[in-house]
């Protein structure tokens, strides 16, 4: 047979020599640096059941996700995501006593990454869960921005966000599932033009419409912040208020960059999303946010992120 049929699927890489090693030792800088900070270690499988995965609050992790039946037809998904899956461990011991994990695996989506081409990434994080305080938040992104210090010398940008002043505006549309994530992805690209377009087409009342117009210009500095702050809604003033915390409690290093209306990360965030940028590159090396976890009717707050390890390695040339 000729090395020609040897080749690989479209959208998939190995890591061999100087590579294979670049990718171990950030996996050893990233997890040693987590343990320090108090974090367990868990390894998920690389496969779950497909309806573990999903629910309405998951759709764009089964957007993502290959899937198939196996030999007792049940339906059996690779993992797009490993931040479920922690959240699954978490409920399935009984823990109710803030916990805090870390992790390092491959995910598979369909999608190919920005930088690495590759539909396989190799990623890291943690996942803090319990009663989720503004201590918390800021913790992770801590843990988050400290981490990559170790990595490498990034010339990096923290996007912050909550998603509760728009979910506030939403709630009151009566839209389905799928209109109301159809409407997200128009604010999510900021056309106005497209924003009114579905809303004289579905007949909405034109106070949301100047409402969420406002908010998309939430983008900025700390400064932006006024429009939350003045606005009469206390979810509004909330979210400013715990934004303002955040941002005081960065280093003074760091560049940060405000958005109301453009929440990285999946459909199952809800309160603060975050996300950060590699200077000359347009997309993220990491993201993470707030969610809630549920199984047999058991709900955990919970806060995490993961890091795009196999980006990094490019990065590191």
């Amino acid at each position: 047979m000729s090395a020609s049929n040897f080749g690989l699927p479209d959208g998939t890489e190995d890591f061999v020599g100087v590579k294979a090693k670049e990718l171990e030792k950030l996996r050893s800088i990233f997890l040693n640096y987590f343990y320090k900070n108090n974090c367990e270690l868990v390894i998920p499988s690389l496969i779950e059941f497909s309806e573990a995965i999903g629910g309405d609050a998951n759709q764009s992790l089964k957007d993502y996700a290959y899937s198939f039946s196996d030999e007792n037809l049940k339906n059996i998904s690779i993992r797009p995501d490993i931040s479920q899956q922690i959240a699954r461990i978490d409920l399935q011991q009984g823990i109710k006593d803030k916990k805090k994990y870390c992790y390092f695996g491959e995910t598979l989506r369909k999608t190919k990454d920005s930088l690495t081409k590759s539909k396989i990434a190799y990623k890291t994080g943690v996942e803090i869960f319990g009663k989720i305080s503004i201590a918390d938040e800021i913790d992770i992104i801590k843990l988050l921005l400290f981490s990559l210090k170790k990595a490498g010398k990034y010339k990096i940008t923290l996007s912050l966000g909550r998603t509760e002043p728009l979910a506030e505006i939403l709630k009151n549309l009566g839209l389905s599932f799928n209109e109301n994530r159809k409407l997200k992805k128009i604010i999510a690209s900021k056309s106005k033009t497209d924003l009114e377009e579905f809303f004289n087409s579905r007949g909405l009342n034109n106070r949301s419409l100047s409402e969420i117009k406002k908010l998309m210009e939430v983008n900025g500095k700390i400064e932006c912040l006024n429009f939350l702050k003045k606005h009469k809604n206390k979810v509004f003033q909330a979210s400013a208020r715990k934004i303002e915390k955040i941002i005081k409690n960065l280093p003074a290093s760091i560049d940060y960059h405000l958005d109301f209306s453009d929440f990285p990360g999946f459909d199952y965030h809800s309160g603060l999303v975050f996300s950060v940028h590699v200077f000359g590159y347009g997309f993220s090396i990491a993201k993470g946010g707030q969610y809630k976890s549920m199984q047999n009717n058991i709900i955990r707050e919970a806060i995490g992120f993961d890091v795009n390890v196999s980006s990094l390695t490019k990065l590191n040339k």
